[in-house]
């Protein structure tokens, strides 16, 4: 197997709010409208440099609430859910910040119970058909996560998990105890972290098959982040430029047919329409 590094950034330019003075702004729907405009592959001239693929779309939204900002971080913009296996049934989980100076907490909802699920979950026979087993490291990246840095419990919430999770007790002056559990729990991606899906589809014979990166390489996909692009809520047009910035993608792909399916999502969790590129190769 191929090794792969990624890495992914987003370029912007072209943007427009489509409001000038003494003209009315038009009139656009709020949900945002993409169209596809090019794509190309760059390839690395020199050490030190990465192969990317540019995409390029125009966009128009109506009220302009397109980006998100390293800050946003709460619910619904969070990355990752975890799961509460509770009587034969699995409750999502998400994350909030609850000190400024600590990572995110693991937002148990009131009333409800249960412990965390974790990789010993799928071992009792209430859960073995709802949460896959884990396997290895790679096969079940996307559905196990190490807590190297741990996930953060208060102490309100300490009924989700007992002696059998690994944990640590952080005290600090004037706050309730912390629990930091360092262990390997069921997840998922928060797909709503993300505000441009990117799906990659290579063609196999007459038929495409989806590329699936976090399976392939146990990394996050190149469904990703674009930045704020406009403080007012107004009519908003332009063009968005992504560069897929990659090592090994023409390793990965070599001569075959490829080609993309897109959408962004606007901050009121908006989908925008799917495009496709046209089929494209590496060479």
């Amino acid at each position: 197997m191929y090794m792969m590094s990624a890495l992914k950034g987003l370029l912007l330019f072209g943007i427009s709010t489509g409001v000038a003075a003494c003209f009315d702004p038009p009139e656009y729907p709020l949900t945002p409208e993409i169209a596809f405009e090019d794509i190309h592959f760059r390839e690395a001239r020199a050490i030190g440099e990465r192969d990317a693929l540019v995409l390029t779309i125009s966009f128009r939204d109506g009220d302009g609430d397109l980006g998100l900002s390293s800050a946003d971080i709460e619910p619904p913009f969070h990355d990752i859910n975890y799961y509460l296996a509770n009587d034969g049934d699995i409750i999502e989980l998400k994350k909030r910040t609850v000190y400024d100076q600590l990572p995110q907490f693991v937002d148990i909802p009131p009333g409800v119970h249960g412990k965390l699920a974790t990789v010993r979950t799928p071992k009792d026979p209430l859960y073995k058909d709802l949460i896959p087993a884990y396997v290895d490291d790679h096969i079940s990246c996307t559905d196990y996560i190490y807590t190297i840095t741990g996930l953060y419990v208060e102490e309100a919430d300490k009924h989700v998990f007992d002696e059998s999770y690994n944990y640590e007790v952080l005290t600090y002056p004037n706050t309730p105890k912390i629990y930091m559990l360092v262990d390997t729990f069921y997840y998922k991606r928060n797909p709503t972290y993300a505000n441009i899906d990117v799906e990659f589809w290579v063609k196999e014979g007459n038929d495409y098959k989806l590329f699936d990166w976090e399976k392939e390489f146990c990394t996050s996909s190149f469904s990703q982040r674009f930045t704020v692009l406009s403080d007012n809520d107004r009519p908003l047009s332009g063009s968005l430029q992504y560069d897929m910035e990659t090592s090994g993608m023409k390793n990965i792909f070599g001569s075959k047919p490829l080609k993309l399916k897109v959408r962004i999502r606007d901050r009121s969790l908006n989908n925008s329409n799917f495009i496709e590129t046209p089929d494209f190769t590496l060479d």
